[in-house]
C-alpha cells in the first residue's frame, strides 16, 4: 500500500524535527571537549538557566524564576553563575542550584555580568532606573548583604555595554558606539582599541590574554581576535553566518556560539516551522564542529562554559 503524499510529509516533518530537537546530535568526541557548559533555554516557556556537563552529559535546569533570566557568566573556578533578570543580579551555585540575588534593581539595573579572576567582584552595565544609558560599574560582593558598588565610567549621552574583566584583573573592555574601548582600574584611564566600520560586540578573553569579538558590517558576519591592546588584529571568519554571542572553553580550544542565521538558503530551513536560536560549537578558529543545543520550537542561546 503506497503511503499518502500528506502522510509521507507529515512522517518527515516529525523526522526532521526530532533531529532539530536532540540537544548535541551529532557532536563530534573531540579531545579535550570538557567542563559545564551554561545556556539559556525558553523551553519551559519562559528563559530559564541549563547546565550540562561536557562532553555528554544531561541538561539540567539550574535557575528557573517567574520571569526570564540570562547572560550566564561562570566563576573562574566553575562554582557559581551570575546572571540578569528584570535589572537585578544573581548568583546560583552550579552544584546545588541555590540562589541569592545580589542587587534589587531598585535604583539601579544592571546587566552583563563579568566576573574579577579572584571571583570576589563582578564589572555590570548599569543604569539608573529613570534613565536611558548605562556605564560601568564595579560590583564588590559582601556576603549576606548588597555589594558595593563603584561606578566606573560616566559617559553622558552615550551607552557602554556588554563589560569584561581581564584575566589579570587590571582592567575592563567594554562596547561604546560599535567599538571596543579599554578602561584601567588603576588610573581610570581609557582609550578606544578598534576604529572602522565593522560593529563589534560580545567581547571575551581567551586564556592566553588575547581578546576575541563577533562583528557585522552590512550583510557580512565574523569573527575578530586581537591583542588586549587593539594590536595584531585577525579576522577568523568572515561570511553570512550570524552569532550572537561567544563563549570560549576555559582552555582557548573551542568556542560555543548562539547561532542567530544564516543568509544563505538551506534545503532544511524550509521545513522548519520557525527560525530559533541555538548553540553551536567551533573550533578556536570559528569553523562549525557540531550542535550543543538546538530545539525545533524553543530557542537555546547565550552559552557560558566554565571548568
Amino acid at each position: 500500500m503506497r503511503t499518502p503524499a500528506w502522510l509521507a510529509l507529515l512522517l518527515l516533518l516529525v523526522a526532521v524535527g526530532a533531529w532539530l530537537g536532540a540537544p548535541g546530535r551529532g557532536l563530534p568526541l573531540l579531545p579535550g571537549l570538557a567542563g559545564s557548559l551554561v545556556f539559556v533555554s525558553d523551553r519551559g516557556g519562559v528563559d530559564a538557566l541549563f547546565v550540562r556537563p561536557l562532553p555528554g552529559g544531561t541538561d539540567r535546569v539550574l535557575v528557573s524564576l517567574a520571569g526570564p533570566v540570562g547572560e550566564p557568566a561562570l566563576s573562574p573556578d566553575g562554582r557559581v553563575v551570575a546572571f540578569s533578570s528584570g535589572g537585578r543580579i544573581g548568583i546560583a551555585s552550579v552544584a546545588t542550584g541555590e540562589l541569592q540575588i545580589a542587587t534589587p534593581g531598585a535604583e539601579w539595573l544592571d546587566a552583563s555580568p563579568s566576573w574579577a579572576p579572584d571571583g570576589r567582584s563582578l564589572v555590570v552595565a548599569s543604569r539608573r532606573r529613570d534613565q536611558a544609558r548605562t556605564d560601568v560599574h564595579l560590583l564588590r560582593l559582601r556576603e549576606g548583604s548588597e555589594p558595593e558598588r563603584e561606578p566606573l565610567t560616566r559617559t553622558l549621552g552615550l551607552d557602554e555595554t556588554s563589560p569584561v574583566m581581564s584575566p589579570d584583573g587590571g582592567f575592563v573592555v567594554f562596547g561604546r558606539e560599535e567599538g571596543l574601548v579599554r578602561l584601567e582600574l588603576k588610573g581610570s584611564r581609557s582609550r578606544r582599541l578598534t576604529t572602522g566600520f565593522r560593529k563589534l560586540h560580545s567581547q571575551r578573553f581567551l586564556p592566553s590574554g588575547r581578546l576575541l569579538c563577533l562583528w557585522s558590517e552590512g550583510k557580512r558576519y565574523g569573527i575578530d581576535v586581537m591583542d588586549a591592546d587593539g594590536k595584531n588584529r585577525e579576522t577568523l571568519t568572515e561570511g553570512s553566518v550570524c552569532y550572537r554571542t561567544l563563549a570560549p572553553s576555559p582552555d582557548g580550544r573551542f568556542l560555543a556560539a548562539t547561532f542567530a542565521f544564516d543568509l544563505r538558503f538551506h534545503p532544511l530551513d524550509a521545513l522548519k516551522l520557525r527560525q530559533t536560536e541555538e548553540v553551536r560549537l567551533l573550533d578556536a578558529r570559528g569553523a562549525a564542529l557540531g550542535v550543543l543545543a538546538r530545539s525545533w520550537s524553543h530557542s537555546n542561546h547565550s552559552p557560558a562554559w566554565g571548568p
